[in-house]
């Protein structure tokens, strides 16, 4: 009986909670004006990791406040027009606005970059390498999100709005879209405004300029990189004259014919995943008879090697694939969307098309998904004759802690590729692109299977030690992989090149924390050591023995020994260098820009005298700018002869 009063109690106090009741239109607005304000300041302190100097930053500058929240606020008031309920409007405006800026703070932390429009583009390929487990949720998030749905839930049963007219909600609904329009156009795309803000920190570091101008204002200016423009100065005649200057006339004549002097070798290029020659980090142990890269190491003593500065840290594998087969330098590129999914819409000049017009037979391997990167169609614009995917490697012999598809079973498959060629077609030579997948990260911080590889260490704490123990256990896989295909190679009477690289270094958790914990100096806005730590991959060109005897017969000398350090986009001009390729005019002037700014990335430079610097000279400026030309014209305005 008392317990059946108590529960009438209950429900005639939630049925009697006293409603406020809004009875003018003024102050409808006026209430969601300060919601959004409210969400505004709430999403400020979520997607800068709760910085109360950041807080006081927007502040000080109204302007740059207003216009973080205006969007909100009209999206408020858009939705309470349709529903005339101010907690509907609150719950969906609000619950989107505050996962947008969710998705930037763990963006930041896990990848040190921002949330930026293309990676929509990217839908389920920039985020199906993260485990939830993996993201940094912490406290303070827990609260937000705990304090959103109280103030949701208050709305819902306190506040009721006075009811309007549909003639009244259709003109403010138009009104509200022509604002929407004109704020957009007189503010949101307008960067030079944008760049007036101030930035607390780096100009350099896309992060900085995020959280110190807002992400809700810079993600709105930055989906104009969406649209892509010309360089300031282009002029294509202008590109078409500077090509024209390197054509070479006076190139080797190719005959593939069995036996000739002018023959061709086979090219296999390979780009490892988060492959990184761990053993430079100064102290690092390994177990006795558990070295990671002893493969790798025997190698490079029989081959061309050298550092390739790459664009990106701990993902963005597809920007240097993208720089390697098409010689384009994202660093200094007009545009900041993913280049594959965004842009490549059409058949473009690569090192694909460079060997097809040699007679090659043009193959290119990623044993994952065809949609990764959007990988199918820019294969097929690139120019390869064939594409094969995880699909197709249907044998599959080696297990994998990762559920990738295993290195070793990617160069089986490669392997057959390339005999089934030359039983199909024994004159003309072979190239192959692989882009590896078994290492992907992300990286556990328990233990998965490996044997314990590295070496303990008290300093390292064990979620450290299991991070980088599982990554270094996938490399040794890889490591163990290379080995198996370069002695296959190695036995072949064919000739055979073989390129292969790093595409970046692996994420060992948020805040290079791995790095940290081995005493390794990482960082993107320190000093350019700590930022060549943080960018350098490895690379290495090997011919085997039978290509060593067709460059002697032809008169070229077979490069051994240290390679130059080079930033990523011109590993494919060295790597034409060392099979004695001279033919492309593109190509020939990337080689010249290389031989005066042979590494650059978006902060570091170095000169022609082997110093770093964060400023140019004023030819240097030139060569700059006459390179973001010629590889504009190349990847959006030059047309491929289709026959």
């Amino acid at each position: 009986m008392e317990k059946d009063n108590f529960s009438k109690l209950n429900k005639n106090t939630f049925l009697h909670i006293r409603k406020i009741y809004i009875e003018s239109n003024l102050k409808n607005i006026i209430l969601l004006i300060c919601l959004s304000i409210v969400l505004s300041v709430m999403g400020t302190f979520v997607s800068s990791n709760f910085s109360f100097k950041v807080l006081l930053l927007y502040l000080t500058q109204p302007t740059l406040f207003l216009l973080n929240t205006l969007p909100l606020t009209l999206v408020m008031l858009f939705v309470f027009l349709l529903t005339s309920r101010f907690w509907i409007s609150y719950f969906v405006s609000g619950s989107f606005y505050l996962i947008v800026q969710f998705v930037n703070c763990f963006k930041i932390s896990l990848r040190h970059e921002p949330f930026v429009p293309a990676d929509i583009l990217l839908g389920n390929e920039s985020t199906n390498v993260i485990k939830i487990s993996e993201l940094p949720i912490d406290n303070s998030l827990v609260i937000a999100m705990v304090l959103f749905l109280i103030g949701g839930i208050s709305l819902f049963l306190v506040i009721e709005p006075k009811p309007t007219s549909w003639l009244y909600k259709a003109i403010s609904i138009i009104v509200t879209v022509m604002l929407s329009g004109v704020l957009y156009n007189a503010f949101y795309k307008n960067e030079s405004f944008y760049d007036k803000f101030k930035v607390e920190g780096t100009i350099y570091s896309s992060v900085d300029i995020v959280r110190s101008r807002g992400f809700i204002y810079s993600f709105l200016v930055k989906l104009n990189s969406l649209k892509l423009s010309p360089p300031e100065g282009y002029l294509a005649q202008e590109v078409k004259e500077v090509l024209a200057t390197y054509e070479n006339e006076q190139v080797i004549q190719v005959d593939n014919a069995i036996g000739s002097n002018n023959k061709m070798p086979h090219v296999i290029a390979i780009m490892s995943e988060a492959f990184f020659d761990i053993d430079r980090i100064p102290g690092i142990e390994f177990n006795s008879s558990k070295e990671p890269l002893e493969n790798y190491n025997k190698i490079i003593e029989e081959a061309y090697h050298g550092k390739i500065v790459t664009n990106v840290y701990g993902g963005g594998t597809a920007c240097t694939e993208c720089e390697f087969l098409t010689g384009t330098c994202l660093s200094i590129s007009n545009w900041s969307a993913d280049t594959y999914s965004a842009y490549i819409r059409k058949d473009t000049f690569s090192l694909a098309r460079l060997f097809a017009n040699k007679g090659y037979k043009t193959t290119a391997l990623h044993p994952g998904y065809q949609w990764f990167y959007n990988r199918f169609n820019v294969y097929e614009y690139f120019g390869f004759d064939e594409r094969y995917f995880a699909v197709d490697v249907t044998e599959r012999n080696t297990k994998t802690l990762t559920g990738y598809v295993s290195d070793m079973d990617t160069y089986k498959f490669l392997l057959k590729d390339f005999r089934n060629h030359l039983e199909r077609d024994p004159i003309n030579p072979y190239f192959n692109f692989t882009v590896t997948i078994e290492n992907h990260g992300p990286y556990p911080n328990e233990p998965i299977g490996y044997p314990e590889i590295l070496k303990q260490n008290d300093s390292v704490d064990e979620q450290y030690y299991n991070l980088i123990n599982n990554y270094v256990g996938g490399l040794k896989q890889n490591d163990e992989a290379l080995g198996y295909l370069v002695e296959q190679l190695r036995k072949s009477e064919e000739p055979v090149v073989l390129v292969y690289f790093g595409d970046h270094l692996p994420f060992l958790g948020s805040e290079f924390a791995g790095y940290k914990a081995m005493n390794y100096s990482v960082g993107a806005y320190v000093g350019v050591d700590e930022y060549l730590n943080t960018y350098e991959t490895p690379y290495f060109i090997w011919s085997n023995d039978s290509a060593r005897h067709l460059f002697e017969r032809q008169g070229k000398s077979v490069l051994l020994g240290e390679a130059p350090k080079i930033s990523s986009n011109y590993l494919s001009t060295v790597f034409l260098d060392y099979m004695g390729i001279n033919d492309s005019a593109y190509f020939n002037c990337l080689k010249d820009i290389k031989s005066q700014l042979p590494v650059i990335t978006s902060r570091f430079y170095k000169n022609s005298n082997g110093d770093f610097t964060e400023t140019l000279k004023e030819d240097e400026r030139a060569l700059l700018s006459k390179y973001t030309n010629l590889q504009y014209y190349m990847l959006f305005e030059n047309q491929i002869d289709s026959k």
